[in-house]
């Protein structure tokens, strides 16, 4: 599987300050909002909150953690009194799922076989693929 999806789009405005929640210049919340929001009409239960690398959309919480990553790239004129705005940056979403650190239970379910964590991951970037797909204002660029 790729390792995520880069794309620009002028949908996505940067929110004053978000970065005091993540580090500077991760920005990613609005387009983490969006995509919980259409996660949600597929049928995920998500949450958005931040990370020290940007905005993290968790779509499952239960013998495994499945989520999506969102954040833009870095820019290499960043100027933290003045942000870029969203048609000067690239967008990067990724799907990822892990078992918590102290699962036991579900870490020998896996040993063992018997937890399924590529199936989900694939369905999570099938929707991630088609939900991008169809947003008009999404252009796809290659990895960056």
């Amino acid at each position: 599987m790729e390792q995520g999806h880069w794309f620009t789009s002028n949908q996505f405005e940067i929110v004053p300050g978000e970065d005091q929640q993540t580090n500077p210049g991760c920005y990613g919340q609005a387009l983490a909002n969006w995509l919980a929001n259409k996660l949600t009409e597929r049928g995920y239960t998500t949450d958005v909150f931040p990370e020290d690398w940007g905005w993290c959309v968790l779509c499952q919480h239960s013998e495994y953690m499945l989520w999506v990553g969102c954040g833009a790239m870095p820019t290499e004129d960043f100027d933290p009194d003045n942000p870029p705005t969203a048609h000067q940056l690239v967008w990067h979403v990724f799907p990822h799922i892990e078992i918590p650190l102290l699962d036991l239970r579900s870490r020998v379910r896996q040993w063992l076989g018997k937890l399924d964590l590529e199936t989900p991951l694939q369905e999570l970037d099938a929707e991630l693929i088609c939900i991008l797909e169809t947003e008009p204002s999404v252009r796809f660029c290659g990895e960056v």
